[in-house]
């Protein structure tokens, strides 16, 4: 398998001991043009990421390409990321987001 690193923000923590996330990538593309993409990544064991951090991670490449109904009904693909047996890149600098229930 490949393997891939990714850097993006934290839109969401899942799975039963949260090892697992969804990673959002922004990227320009060389017409200007900015994208996102995003990445379903599992870690082995739980990880202490929270929502809205930044990290850059890497792991093996999986993708699977899925049907699905558009809004407007038409039927449609795409193509779905995913990074197994992640690791966090402790090279690149995380910037992790508060919590606003914090009472400080």
């Amino acid at each position: 398998m490949a393997v891939v690193k990714v850097s993006g923000t934290v839109s969401k923590v899942f799975g039963a001991s949260n090892q697992g996330l969804n990673l959002v990538e922004k990227f320009k593309a060389a017409n200007g043009e900015e994208y996102s993409r995003s990445w379903s990544v599992w870690f082995a064991v739980a990880h202490n990421i929270v929502e809205g951090a930044e990290v850059t991670v890497f792991g093996q490449l999986s993708y699977k390409i899925e049907d699905f109904e558009g809004k407007d009904g038409k039927p449609g693909r795409k193509v779905k990321l995913d990074i197994n047996n992640a690791q966090i890149d402790k090279s690149a600098p995380a910037v992790v987001a508060v919590e606003a229930s914090l009472p400080f």
